[in-house]
């Protein structure tokens, strides 16, 4: 049969001392193939069906562009079930993939496992990247150093800029000041202000971090069970996810969603959950998924002064971005789902997914990959 084939339907990081090394070109056949259509991928793999396909690396895009893994695809004639052992993708979350038909096919997902890496790998790079991104969407919340910097660019001249963004082209602006809507904007200090995070995994935890050291904010955090971890070296407070949290919400200035998008999370963000919560001083960030906020009733409070601000690296319909974020651009903050897109990041997944589908066709039968 010959060597094991991998069939990329990404690219891979060219750069990849893996890729690139002896003994991996020697033990395996590689294809590379855009996906334009489920139809033309299963003809694809049915024409290299004698090719000994045993591995699919999705890298980051996955099954996006041909909207997704379906049990449909994986229960067709023409996907290599007999012979595929894995597939691979950079990303930590896996989007339409059918993990169930997966399972029924023996057939193993490796997704990227920030806290397994060895080394030279980074431990926690994922989560300290994508908390970097909620530090940027927090200051944008706080300060609006953007909106400052936009003004500068236009005036060329800092006085004028600061009188701009505070509509007193006549008087002193001090920069505190920002006329938005026919309202006035403050900008403030988040330091020792009080910080709730929705989730608490690696990212969850690097975020945290940042927010109390880089800002100086008081850290809380909100899932199912406590962590005894967290406990003994952070002591930051722990507070069940469920509705017991919402008589605790107003005291939070700032709320980062770091949630997986589930059936239980989905509109967990919604007008109920606003209500409870100091709404005009409020700044709620969201880089989980798109589904665990309620866009309309996000829109809601925005549009009547119970949020301070709102920004998201996930969004609901991605790749399209809501209306929302053009129409009230002052109030809100956006990043095109690049929390983690790093040099780093990049290069860690690609040599993650690589090293697991290494492992999991060339390692004995009777053992199972790591």
């Amino acid at each position: 049969m010959g060597n094991p084939t991998i069939v990329f339907i990404a690219e891979p990081n060219k750069s990849s001392k893996i890729l690139n090394s002896k003994a991996f070109n020697d033990s395996f056949n590689l294809i590379y193939y855009q996906l334009s259509s489920k139809e033309d991928f299963l003809n694809f793999l049915n024409e290299h069906a004698n090719n000994n396909i045993q591995a699919i690396y999705g890298g980051y895009p996955q099954f996006t562009p041909i909207g997704g893994l379906t049990k449909s695809m994986i229960e067709d004639s023409r996907f290599p079930t007999k012979t595929l052992k894995c597939i691979a993708v950079c990303s930590r979350g896996y989007n339409g993939i059918d993990i169930d038909a997966l399972n029924q096919a023996d057939i193993q997902l490796y997704n990227y496992q920030d806290s397994k890496l060895d080394p030279p790998m980074k431990l926690d790079q994922v989560g300290n990247d994508v908390a970097d991104c909620v530090l940027w969407h927090t200051l944008e919340g706080f300060r609006k150093f953007s909106k400052q910097q936009n003004q500068l660019l236009s005036d060329k001249d800092t006085l004028i800029a600061r009188a701009q963004l505070a509509n007193k082209q006549k008087s002193y602006a001090f920069g505190h000041e920002f006329v938005a809507i026919n309202s006035t904007w403050m900008a403030r200090s988040p330091r020792g202000e009080k910080c709730l995070i929705l989730g608490l995994g690696s990212i969850g935890k690097q975020i945290g971090l940042k927010i109390q050291f880089g800002l100086g904010m008081q850290v809380h955090y909100s899932k199912r069970k406590e962590s005894v971890e967290i406990k003994k070296s952070h002591h930051w407070n722990y507070h069940p996810l469920d509705k017991s949290l919402y008589e605790k919400l107003k005291m939070f200035k700032l709320i980062v969603v770091a949630l997986p998008g589930t059936a239980e999370t989905k509109d967990l963000i919604n007008a109920d959950f606003l209500t409870h919560c100091d709404g005009p001083n409020l700044v709620l960030i969201n880089i989980g998924r798109g589904s665990i906020v309620n866009m309309h009733d996000v829109t809601m409070a925005l549009q009547n002064g119970q949020l301070r601000h709102f920004g998201a690296d996930v969004f609901a319909n991605e790749p399209i971005v809501d209306d929302i974020f053009t129409e009230h651009d002052f109030f809100t903050s956006i990043t095109p789902h690049t929390g983690s897109s790093t040099q780093e990041v990049f290069y860690q997944s690609c040599e993650l997914a690589l090293s697991k589908i290494t492992s999991a066709c060339l390692i004995p039968e009777n053992t199972t990959p790591q």
